[in-house]
């Protein structure tokens, strides 16, 4: 099922699929690519970042980019 990364929830994985051309550059260097697994570590409270985990390493992103991350999420 393939899901905004904004969408997805604490413990969820998958395997991006699509970043609006936009925003690649940007977060490249956080190893934020297509192709990439990761996994929602927590969420911030009142539509705060995002944690994520890619490549073992933890990063936070802006709902604003996480809206433009589609992800294909693991059933």
């Amino acid at each position: 099922m393939e899901k905004k990364l904004s969408d997805m929830k604490p413990g969820e994985k998958g395997r991006i699929i699509e970043i609006d051309s936009s925003i690649q550059a940007s977060i490249a260097g956080m190893g934020i690519r297509i192709g990439e697994e990761l996994k929602v570590a927590a969420e911030q409270p009142i539509r705060g970042p995002i944690v994520i985990v890619v490549k073992g390493r933890e990063t936070s992103l802006g709902r604003g980019l996480a809206k433009s991350i589609l992800v294909e999420c693991e059933e």
